[in-house]
């Protein structure tokens, strides 16, 4: 891995200084790469025990999953990047158990799919998609991890849905962050890193910023959000849920060590103060 990291940085240096044009392009699409598509062992029951269905959207129809009681209270489910709604099955089954109706999908390029590219916008599409099919008439739940949590707040941003509980299993924050990583990641010259923002602000419809969680976040009628995040976590820093505690009301945010970005996933304290909160319930 550390070898191929080392020839895609040598090869985007390079074509950087040559093409910056070239390398802009074929970097974005790197970047959209879904690197991750095979389903762990241990997510496999989930695709055996939940019913399945499709909901048509963009390139190809959503494949989305439901389990619980189908009169229950409503929470959707969000998996990150490079993952599958697999990885949150923990969450759905609890949920479930606890009588509520519980939607998860894969977003699109992950699992399942022929596709095995997308971004932030194919995948806030799918999501919205997936909730004008449900067509809840009632306040509903979400709970989101990682890249999932960016496709949640902008997914709901100016939208008329009421949320009542949210809850952000570690987020990014700023995009232009996780650019600025990229280009170092990949060897970008600044040059070329600005046309790879001009890319992307073509694709968005205006500039990268107005993607931000925080900022989305300001136009999401939601009740209360609840962040949890590893103070290491080796992924996204914690100064991310910092920030949007930092900036919003009604928002919670519990510290937590040693949990990890993914293993917190199948952690069973993690996963108790997740259903506690969207029950209602004090969580500390």
């Amino acid at each position: 891995m550390k070898m191929k990291l080392l020839m895609i940085k040598t090869y985007f240096t390079l074509s950087s200084v040559l093409n910056p044009e070239k390398a802009a392009k074929q970097s974005f699409d790197l970047f959209q790469k879904v690197r991750k598509k095979e389903v762990r062992r241990r997510e496999v029951p989930f695709y055996q025990e939940t019913r399945h269905f499709k909901v048509s959207s963009g390139k190809e129809p959503i494949h989305c999953f439901e389990m619980g009681d189908p009169n229950g209270p409503l929470v959707f489910l969000v998996h990150g990047w490079d993952s599958n709604a697999g990885s949150l099955s923990m969450f759905a089954s609890r949920f479930a158990d606890l009588g509520y109706r519980v939607i998860a999908f894969n977003l699109p390029g992950h699992a399942y799919y022929q596709s095995a590219s997308t971004n932030l916008i194919e995948c806030r599409d799918a999501m919205r998609d997936v909730v004008d099919f449900i067509d809840p008439k009632e306040p509903f739940s979400v709970v989101s991890h990682s890249f999932g949590s960016a496709v949640a707040a902008n997914a709901f941003a100016n939208s008329e849905r009421q949320i009542d509980k949210m809850v952000f299993l570690t987020n990014p924050n700023r995009m232009e962050d996780i650019f600025e990583e990229f280009k170092e990641m990949i060897g970008l010259t600044r040059r070329a890193y600005r046309f790879l923002v001009k890319n992307t602000a073509q694709l968005v419809g205006g500039p990268v910023e107005m993607l931000d969680v925080s900022t989305n976040l300001k136009k999401v009628n939601f009740d209360k959000l609840l962040l949890i995040h590893d103070m290491d976590d080796q992924v996204l820093p914690y100064a991310n849920s910092f920030a949007i505690n930092s900036d919003h009301q009604n928002v919670q945010l519990i510290r937590m060590e040693k949990i990890g970005h993914y293993k917190m996933l199948w952690n069973d304290e993690v996963i108790g103060r997740t259903t506690a909160f969207v029950a209602g319930k004090e969580v500390y």
